[in-house]
């Protein structure tokens, strides 16, 4: 369903901590290439895991990941990762091991992969391939919304109808280029969670700084996880224009709301004209995404009617290069590089 071989190492990583964020409900630990000791994530606590078995201490999580389509994990390829668990154990650091990987599992494989890391002295071994990834990536709205570069990776027509299909092409094709090189930053997931409790985001940067990207992977989310019609537009009377009473999970995106290079009085002048529809429009169920560059937002305030809108203020996303993370850094320069000399071997442990 999804080719996931085509995510690289780093993007795989990322996507089995946020299944294990958002689908196994756990707060998890992520660490670096010069001292994850075997692994890739990890927590401590409770989980209940498949037909109601309660699994408790403490959990380490490693990714494998094949850059081969079709492959099959084999018990030789996590010889490896013996010695690291038998450290792991012997520091209290693993009760259960959970091992998640992009290749195929047979049962037989399965079997003599769990039995080499019980014998390593792991208490309980869960292991999950790219069915169970792809189930979960199929199941769950959230877990797409907050890892989009899986919207490139498959068929959309099998989790959206028809219409949002069509939509969710469209901005896709916008995306194409992009889509390979996206970092999900602390921005983006601000934006999601600004966008899930408030239907409203205001995306505030410099020029360049990603504001249309996370406007368009909120777009193309938003197809998907509320089956949005997906409106770019420019002009707050437009907007108002297009908003349908009778279709709430409408989605209008507007790109320079204040102006494109420069401050634009008449775009602001309307917007105040029109914050009691859009106030209904959200409260009906539509979506708003807006962006601006943040000189240009700093003039529009002194004229936009704030106290009238709070969420102006309250949902807003500010996007600031200089403030990305060490690591957020060193993705976005792995991801604009291309393939990394690991990506030469076939299957691997994945690395932050």
């Amino acid at each position: 369903m999804y080719d996931l071989h085509r995510l690289g190492w780093n993007s795989f990583q990322q996507l089995c901590l946020t299944i294990a964020r958002e689908t196994l409900g756990q707060t998890v630990q992520s660490f670096l290439d010069s001292n994850d000791a075997g692994r890739d994530g990890a927590f401590a606590g409770s989980w209940t895991a498949a037909q109601g078995q309660q699994i408790s201490g403490k959990f380490v999580i490693q990714c494998k990941f094949s850059s081969r389509p079709g492959h099959s994990l084999t018990k030789s390829e996590i010889a490896d990762e013996l010695p690291k668990v038998q450290k792991l154990v012997a520091s209290g650091l693993c009760d259960v091991y959970v091992l998640m990987t992009n290749a195929g599992l047979s049962g037989s494989q399965e079997t003599q992969i769990r039995a080499e890391l019980l014998g390593a002295g792991a208490k309980h071994v869960l292991i999950y391939g790219s069915t169970w990834i792809e189930d979960q990536i199929k199941e769950n709205t959230k877990l797409r919304m907050l890892v989009p570069r899986v919207y490139g990776l498959g068929d959309l027509s099998q989790i959206l109808d028809e219409r949002a299909y069509a939509q969710a092409r469209a901005v896709l094709e916008s995306l194409r280029e992009d889509l390979a090189k996206v970092v999900i930053t602390d921005s983006y997931r601000k934006a999601v969670r600004a966008l899930d409790e408030h239907g409203f985001v205001l995306l505030i940067g410099e020029p360049a700084a990603g504001k249309t990207t996370i406007a368009s992977m909120l777009a193309m989310a938003a197809a998907d996880k509320w089956k949005s019609s997906v409106l770019k537009l420019a002009d707050p009377a437009k907007v108002v224009e297009r908003w349908n009473v009778h279709e709430p999970s409408q989605f209008f995106w507007v790109d320079d709301a204040f102006g494109v290079t420069q401050y634009e009085s008449p775009l602001v002048h309307g917007w105040n004209h029109v914050l009691a529809q859009v106030k209904a429009m959200l409260r009906q169920g539509a979506k708003i995404v807006m962006t601006s560059r943040d000189y240009i937002y700093n003039r529009a305030r002194q004229d936009l009617k704030e106290s009238a809108f709070p969420l102006l203020g309250e949902s807003q996303v500010v996007i600031d290069v200089h403030d990305l993370s060490a690591v957020e850094r060193q993705q976005i320069l792995y991801n604009h590089l291309g393939k990394s000399a690991k990506q030469a071997h076939d299957l691997h442990v994945v690395k932050p």
